[in-house]
């Protein structure tokens, strides 16, 4: 069977689902399919993973597009950039005539569900990895009624409800696609993403991060790692640190960078915070050391942006087997799911509650399950598995006739 795999990214850099996208293609060779992999090309050469290496020409073929990077915050120039990508992208694969399309998670993913159902006449499974507009909604930055959420929510939900099949990555946005888009429960199916499951974390002796950050004598260390940007609420950690300036031996450290940077170092510098150390984002090979060098790390979203993503550290921080806390609504699915398995979830604007969490974790008072979670929730064999059988089984609806003349599909 040709498949072809639609990404939004490349190869050619290190991305937050580069990791899934790999093991997706890896799996789907493995099975016995040719893929048509399909991607952006950043670089004048393009790279490739080592795995793919005894494939390409052979079971997988690659075309790459020349794409040219935008600035993040012209949200226009980007989404027009992606549309001419995607169109391109059709293109190909119009004249390579696959069986099935994967197509990865994007904002302008109704151009390409429309043209596999209406031109190409293939099945296509769409991964929803984050959901736009929904996320910048919940963050503040459009509005219910402003033009611009009106019409990305009419566009995501007609490729919503014209893939063939659709997954997304946790409950609570399950729930979203259900109720904000009208799309039956029956169609959605959740396949949790994983970890860097082949980066393994050094001894302590042996941490690249804590050779570069070394840990000051009984100092006990807490971890935000990840982007600085709107959606994600690294203000609460802020004001965690307020309230445990007295207690010497905690320290945060923020690892990262994002268009809320300065703001956050502005912040605290002027509430004087000395616990707290800004560090650069780390190199992705680093991943593993980084979550392992914390005491305990912390997953902080703005309110409600649990409906519209799950951040990818959580699996990665499992992997670490280090005490995790999620800041999350409490009424959500993923509050619920960790509370069993014994982790520590606290509500969006509660730093008092996280404090006391952090303080109780330092009191090696942590009961977390982390390996029988990371096994039956954040699995990569299961989650690898689960995409190929749903990739693998879907098939298009054909059209019917009734007498009245009109047409279903």
């Amino acid at each position: 069977m040709k498949i072809a795999v639609v990404s939004i990214g490349s190869f050619d850099v290190q991305y937050s689902d580069y990791h899934i996208m790999r093991d997706i293609v890896i799996a789907l060779l493995e099975n016995g399919h040719q893929v048509v992999l399909i991607q952006k090309q950043y670089e004048e050469e393009p790279r490739y993973p080592q795995q793919f290496i005894g494939y390409l020409g052979n079971q997988l073929h690659v075309f790459n597009i020349p794409f040219q990077r935008r600035n993040k915050a012209n949200l226009k120039s980007r989404y027009l950039a992606d549309l001419q990508y995607y169109r391109q992208a059709c293109r190909l694969m119009k004249s390579n005539k696959p069986d099935k399309i994967f197509l990865q998670s994007n904002n302008t993913a109704f151009y390409t569900v429309f043209y596999a159902k209406w031109i190409l006449k293939r099945p296509l499974f769409y991964n929803e990895q984050d959901i736009f507009p929904e996320n910048a909604l919940f963050a503040g930055i459009i509005g219910l009624k402003s033009p611009i959420y009106l019409a990305a929510h009419l566009l995501q939900r007609y490729a919503y409800k014209n893939a063939t099949a659709l997954s997304t990555i946790s409950e609570d946005m399950k729930s979203t696609i259900v109720t904000r888009y009208n799309i039956p429960k029956s169609k959605v199916q959740v396949i949790y993403n994983w970890g860097h499951e082949e980066l393994k974390a050094h001894s302590d002796k042996k941490n690249t991060f804590l050779q570069q950050y070394p840990k000051r004598q009984g100092e006990f260390r807490v971890v935000y790692a990840g982007n600085l940007g709107k959606m994600q609420n690294v203000e609460l950690v802020l004001r965690s640190a307020v309230l445990l300036q007295g207690n010497k031996d905690i320290r945060f450290y923020i690892v990262g960078n994002g268009v809320n940077e300065e703001k956050l170092k502005k912040i605290a510098k002027e509430q004087s915070l000395n616990n707290i150390m800004f560090v650069p984002m780390q190199p992705p090979e680093n991943v593993a050391d980084l979550y392992a060098a914390a005491d305990v790390n912390v997953i902080p979203l703005q309110e409600n942006l649990i409906y519209a993503a799950l951040p990818s550290k959580m699996a990665d921080c499992l992997l670490a087997a280090k005490p995790i806390i999620t800041c999350v609504n409490k009424d959500s699915a993923l509050a619920h799911l960790v509370k069993n398995y014994g982790i520590d979830n606290v509500e969006p604007d509660a730093e008092e509650e996280l404090v006391q969490s952090i303080l109780k974790i330092k009191e090696n008072k942590d009961k977390t399950r982390y390996e029988e979670l990371l096994a039956k929730q954040f699995n990569k064999d299961k989650s690898v598995h689960d995409y190929c059988v749903a990739i693998e089984q879907m098939e298009l609806k054909k059209r019917t006739r009734h007498r009245t003349g009109k047409y279903n599909s």
